[in-house]
């Protein structure tokens, strides 16, 4: 028969194993939690737009092939609209925020979904880089397409649609490079001039004065500019990522000659 003092002794172990239980799950809680904010602290600093190059290889690669994949998938449209019988000429590039988008003639407008019904790229925060977009009147970081830069070297004489991913991050910039050619060095190539004058700034002249519209497409060309190479390296390169003059990275692609 079991005694009183055996049974109190009995129950006081017990109590005890399961204070231990107890402690120990607390103490494994408390583990995993700072594990877990560890963790997100590293990836918060990796995706933090701030610092200098801060993107991971893998994340660097994943943001190359996306942007590498948009001006493919641009091109995709641009040649199925040729396919079709549509004048690659009279290409609109007017974007749906546009008052004007759905009047006219939406076949040749490429966003619009009786067009080209391409959608319009969007590059994420940590894949960009404006710490040298530094003037008030500079366009922001992302995507631009139009069709008013004549490319030196293409066939003809006429102007050319150029996609530029304009304000991306150096290290990416340096991953295109190395997926469209292996052979290049690691730099991008330093243009004389800036990406957002030779790319993305358009002048239209009218009766009432000028206006500034940021579309690519700065009427120069993109090899020379008044007898002087702007991107010597470009020379029948129909994509690369190059840095300006400024600082500021720029990855474009001639999608058709016109």
């Amino acid at each position: 028969m079991e005694t009183n003092s055996e049974h109190s002794s009995v129950k006081t172990s017990g109590q005890k194993q399961r204070k231990g239980e107890r402690g120990n799950a607390l103490i494994y809680v408390l583990v995993a939690i700072a594990l877990f904010a560890a963790l997100s602290f590293t990836l918060s600093r990796q995706t933090d737009s701030g610092e200098a190059g801060g993107l991971d290889e893998d994340r660097a690669e994943l943001y190359a092939s996306q942007l590498i994949s948009y001006a493919s998938q641009a091109k995709n449209v641009i040649d199925q609209l040729d396919f079709q019988g549509v004048d690659i000429s009279k290409i609109d590039f007017t974007l749906p925020s546009d008052t004007t988008f759905n009047s006219g003639t939406t076949i040749y407008k490429i966003y619009h979904p009786d067009g080209g019904g391409l959608n319009l790229g969007k590059i994420s925060p940590e894949n960009t880089d404006s710490s040298n977009i530094t003037t008030p009147a500079d366009p922001p970081a992302g995507w631009y397409m139009g069709g008013f830069n004549n490319v030196e070297w293409t066939a003809s004489g006429s102007t050319d649609i150029i996609l530029v991913a304009y304000g991306i991050n150096g290290t990416v910039c340096r991953v295109i490079n190395n997926k469209i050619d292996p052979t290049l060095s690691p730099n991008p190539p330093l243009m004389t001039d800036s990406a957002k004058e030779a790319f993305v700034e358009r002048q239209i002249n009218f009766s009432g004065g000028t206006q500034t519209r940021y579309t690519t497409g700065a009427n120069v060309d993109l090899t020379t500019q008044g007898g002087s190479d702007i991107c010597a390296a470009c020379d029948e390169k129909a994509s690369l990522c190059v840095q300006d003059s400024d600082g500021v990275f720029a990855f474009y692609s001639v999608l058709a000659d016109r």
